[in-house]
């Protein structure tokens, strides 16, 4: 057997690993949750951030594009299932697929025209996008609730069976877990190699053929499909809508929270959703000063894990790892 196989192996059997212990915590925070109210408030934030998180790691940290326009795509996922909502509970079941297609379509535009910029300037464009999106929100007619947004949101029917937020907070918490996996194996494609090689040298990717301007349109696309899940759940969790939930600084929050988690694999942005939900909301020692906790916890994290904490355990794992014996009897 070749290295490049045994290469192959080793990295199937960590992907099947990863999948599992991500089902296996999957499984742990549902029955965490279970049916207790202020549980399953913590729950729906962690959901929420954690698809948010998500969804700006695809063009974030694969493609190294800092857009700041996901609290806009939030706002269209959540809309989408108000606005249909108050047509009929019927006509519910079409807000995925408006939500999700609107934001990608919205999302790909917006990378079409912001095509030629980058680092800063991207980021500040997409910001004011942002911006007017939000500002639009709260200075909008009836039809969006201005605002004071929209309540009375209808429970989602599956065959006479409602779903309730018990029900809802299992179906995102396996959602988290299948788009993570997903974007797990979209890494190591060849679309994901790709995107990772053009990041760090964009010469040598056209060099090699590789469409640099699709797979940044792609990847924006997608990460704002699944920001927009992310506003449809909360919606039809909460049964109502603020538009100052979908604000700029939700954006900011969820940004830490890849860089929070470990860049290096999606499972890094669930567990900074976690850290930054638990760690200023679910204990009562933080209650007080949330966002003062929040602040020093990163700052303590960043500067013991400058990977963030999975980065930072899987080079603990290296360090300790039983070293191997070397071609010539020497110690590696």
């Amino acid at each position: 057997m070749n290295t490049t196989q045994t290469h192959q192996q080793r990295l199937a059997r960590a992907l099947r690993t990863e999948s599992l212990l991500g089902l296996l915590g999957t499984l742990a925070f549902v029955i965490f949750v279970g049916g207790q109210v202020y549980r399953q408030d913590l729950g729906i934030l962690v959901i929420v951030y954690a698809l948010l998180a998500l969804g700006m790691y695809l063009p974030l940290a694969l493609g190294g594009r800092l857009s700041l326009a996901y609290n806009a795509y939030f706002a269209i996922g959540a809309y989408s299932v108000a606005i249909t909502g108050q047509q009929g509970g019927a006509l519910l079941w079409l807000a995925p697929i408006l939500g999700v297609g609107l934001s990608m379509l919205t999302a790909a535009i917006l990378a079409i025209v912001t095509r030629k910029l980058s680092g800063f300037h991207l980021a500040v464009a997409t910001m004011l996008f942002g911006i007017v999106v939000h500002t639009w929100l709260i200075h909008s007619g009836n039809w969006a609730g201005g605002p004071e947004g929209i309540g009375g949101i209808p429970r989602l029917f599956l065959f006479g069976w409602e779903l309730g937020r018990t029900e809802l907070i299992a179906v995102g918490a396996l959602l988290v877990w299948v788009i993570a996996t997903a974007i797990v194996h979209y890494r190591t494609s060849f679309f994901g190699v790709a995107l990772r090689a053009q990041r760090e040298t964009v010469p040598a990717a056209q060099a090699c053929g590789v469409p640099i301007v699709s797979l940044r349109i792609i990847s924006l696309a997608l990460g704002a499909g699944i920001a927009s899940i992310a506003g449809m759940l909360l919606a039809l969790m909460n049964q109502f809508i603020l538009p100052e939930s979908f604000g700029i600084k939700v954006v900011f929050l969820v940004l830490f929270m890849p860089i929070l988690g470990g860049m290096f694999t999606p499972w890094g942005s669930v567990l900074g959703a976690l850290i930054v939900v638990f760690f200023t909301l679910g204990f009562d020692f933080f209650e007080g000063p949330g966002v003062l906790t929040f602040g020093i916890l990163a700052l303590i994290i960043l500067l013991v894990f400058p990977q963030g904490v999975l980065g930072g355990l899987a080079a603990l794992r290296q360090r300790f790892k039983k070293p191997g014996v070397a071609k010539g009897g020497s110690l590696t």
